[in-house]
């Protein structure tokens, strides 16, 4: 194993994989990343935001089974002072590369900036893929198709697929993300009135980010600010097919307060997200925004006066309340 290499292939594609305590799941993720079937080199950046649950050891794990760490591959090992990094190449698919950090604190808690790390090997790369650690892929040409469509069709910034939505607890029946019936351009309006876009099918130009502006880095929904900025400069196209998993499980559950809360939070986010949105836009979509601000508005208000009902009727009657609270969602 050579300490450190920097002569890189032309990565083609960098994939995004920021992941946290998904000891029980990521797993199914690096799978979806290996099965690629490509004509291209690309690069996973598996970031790992100081887990506390094994995950880092599962992933070392899997990748002294799979990826070729011998004296006389291209794979390094190095640490720095913020993460213990790992690159090397699958053993069998060739054009797969993995570049594992392992986090030393978690940037999330303290609010800090997890992508200068990925400059590396992101910086020169011409696409952008996501995937979060709970999330995978099942379609071996996922990456292949979309760069394809990308490269054919000069004019789109951002293309993405259905998803299956499966839920650990057994609560709900699988389900498709979204409705849409066929493959083709998306609107503005859908993409500002309906989240329709599963994540980890998101993918890039990686010139969307020379748009980005700097107000981008304080928005919680990433992924939604992503997708109005690509619609934004140029085109977003779905395909018909569903290519991603969209796991919802019980272990991410909370209590009602803080499920209140984040609600809370979330719908505050969004309305500034679209705030900002208006003015970088130059008001051009106004009417849609302000409608969406409004309803945003509305359900966080609601969330809130469901709030102090429930702390009310919890003072008055707590037994009451906990035979009914799972009523409330």
């Amino acid at each position: 194993m050579q300490e450190n290499n920097m002569n890189y292939p032309k990565f083609k594609v960098c994939v995004r994989c920021f992941t946290f305590n998904q000891a029980k799941y990521i797993t199914d993720a690096l799978n979806g990343f290996t099965m690629q079937q490509t004509d291209f080199p690309f690069v996973c950046c598996i970031v790992d935001d100081a887990s506390t649950d094994g995950e880092q050891q599962v992933i070392m794990e899997y990748v002294q089974e799979h990826f070729d760490l011998s004296d006389a591959s291209v794979s390094y090992r190095k640490e720095t002072d913020y993460a213990d990094i790992t690159y090397a190449q699958h053993k069998a698919n060739k054009n797969c590369y993995f570049a594992v950090l392992l986090l030393k604190e978690n940037h999330y808690s303290q609010r800090k900036d997890k992508m200068p790390y990925l400059s590396e090997w992101r910086d020169n790369t011409e696409y952008e893929a996501l995937c979060e650690g709970d999330d995978y892929w099942i379609h071996p040409k996922k990456l292949q198709m979309q760069v394809d469509f990308l490269e054919a069709n000069p004019e789109y910034m951002l293309c993405f697929s259905n998803a299956l939505v499966i839920y650990d607890d057994s609560s709900s029946s699988p389900c498709v993300f979204n409705n849409l019936r066929e493959s083709r351009e998306i609107l503005m309006s859908e993409i500002i009135n309906n989240w329709i876009i599963p994540t980890a099918s998101i993918f890039i130009r990686h010139s969307v980010y020379d748009f980005y502006p700097k107000w981008a880095r304080e928005i919680y929904s990433g992924d939604q600010t992503l997708a109005l900025v690509a619609r934004y400069r140029g085109g977003v196209y779905y395909f018909n097919k569903i290519t991603t998993v969209y796991r919802k499980n019980a272990e991410q559950s909370m209590s009602l307060s803080m499920k209140n809360k984040l609600v809370t939070y979330i719908y505050g986010e969004h309305i500034k997200l679209y705030v900002y949105f208006n003015e970088y836009t130059d008001f051009k979509y106004q009417d849609i925004i302000s409608s969406k601000i409004k309803r945003l508005k509305l359900t966080s208000s609601y969330v809130k006066d469901r709030q102090v009902s429930l702390l009310y009727a919890v003072l008055r009657n707590p037994m009451y309340v906990f035979c009914k609270v799972f009523k409330l969602f």
